[in-house]
């Protein structure tokens, strides 16, 4: 049930580390754009369009930790797949 699953340890532990990952994510899309705009004397536009590039490595990235996931699931239940997530959330 959901009431079960809200309570689990397991649900508790990826909602932490989706959490952290979600907001690095956010303060870089804010600070990237200022940051070459200042930096490198860029247009605001540019500068976003360039701080773009990092929201878009994410969709690639976050897809391939997924599929990595879902190995480590596979082979070795929700331990491997919690280990997994840890390990890339410390790099």
């Amino acid at each position: 049930s959901f009431r079960a699953a809200a309570l689990h340890f397991n649900t508790w532990l990826l909602f932490v580390q989706y959490a952290c990952c979600f907001g690095v994510e956010l303060t870089m899309n804010n600070a990237a754009a200022l940051y070459f705009r200042e930096k490198f004397l860029l247009s605001t536009e540019s500068a976003a369009a360039i701080a773009s590039v990092f929201g878009w490595v994410n969709l690639f990235a976050r897809g391939l930790g997924g599929f990595i996931s879902d190995i480590a699931n596979a082979s070795h239940g929700m331990r491997g797949r919690l280990l997994w997530q840890a390990v890339t959330l410390v790099l």
